[in-house]
């Protein structure tokens, strides 16, 4: 290649990642304005806020997606060849495969209280439950009021120089084949630390003479979508650690219980491996 295809090449990288970048101010910023002026103050607003003062994204859906030490893409080549990034980054790479012998450590992680609860859990009201799990959509027809609390918040993170150098020669693999296939590394991120939680409950307060198979189709839809947004605490597909039932129902309450690992935000970092190992 010769010098000036090499110059054209680097201008061409440097100008595709400048707009990557700006692209990653303009959406920081944007979620910024969106919190502070028009997000609803309850709940969500003091979780989201709070992720973000401590530098974490938020997992909307509660995705099991960005567990630590999972490589994710959040990039790809749009049909104009410019590099375009991931509206909902995706798994490349269980951390489990690619750092077999590497356990994250835990901290304390306390999220802002919106009604009585312990300092590790926090409980949110119904406008909240509707834009953390937006695949959930309740009939409010036969509720007075719901709530969902989060059990037990608390930080899983890999110090930097736990994972340096510790890629499995399995993981390395898939990241040489991908990028001889096309794909570039900077694509590519791990997720360092996760704000995580135990599980989740949800209470269903009931209106007067609310049918009994109204009640029943109600708790169903929510049994499933708890189901769903809860993960196994060790690897992923064991899902012998996850556990979702009904905890208590009468004419008055349902509270409904889902335990497993439940992903609240998280923090990712750019990788550079060596793929000539």
């Amino acid at each position: 290649m010769t010098p000036v295809s090499v110059k054209k090449k680097k201008a061409a990288s440097r100008r595709n990642w400048a707009g990557i970048g700006f692209a990653i101010l303009v959406l920081v910023a944007g979620y910024g304005v969106y919190v502070r002026y028009w997000l609803p103050k309850d709940g969500l607003t003091d979780i989201f806020g709070s992720l973000g003062e401590h530098g974490y994204t938020p997992n909307i859906g509660f995705s099991g997606t960005f567990r630590p030490g999972n490589v994710v893409q959040v990039a790809e080549q749009s049909s104009d060849g410019k590099d375009r990034l991931l509206r909902t980054p995706l798994v490349f790479a269980w951390g489990s495969d690619c750092f077999p012998n590497q356990t994250p450590r835990t901290s304390e992680f306390t999220l802002p209280q919106t009604k009585g609860s312990s300092s590790a859990s926090v409980t949110i009201g119904a406008d909240a439950v509707n834009r953390l799990l937006p695949s959930l959509k309740i009939d409010t027809t036969g509720v007075v009021d719901y709530t969902l609390k989060i059990e037990n918040t608390r930080v899983q993170t890999f110090a930097k120089a736990d994972l340096s150098g510790a890629f499995s020669e399995r993981c390395v693999a898939a990241l040489r084949e991908a990028i001889d296939g096309g794909d570039k590394v900077e694509w590519f991120q791990v997720v360092m630390e996760s704000v995580v939680a135990d599980g989740l409950s949800m209470e269903l307060h009931w209106k007067a003479n609310t049918a009994v198979e109204a009640r029943r189709s109600l708790t169903d839809k929510v049994e499933k979508a708890l189901a769903q947004v809860v993960t196994a605490k060790d690897k992923p597909g064991d899902d012998s650690a996850i556990k979702v039932g009904v905890a208590k129902a009468d004419e008055k309450e349902t509270i409904l219980s889902a335990t497993g690992l439940v992903i609240i935000g998280y923090r990712a970092r750019p990788i550079q491996p060596d793929l000539s190992k």
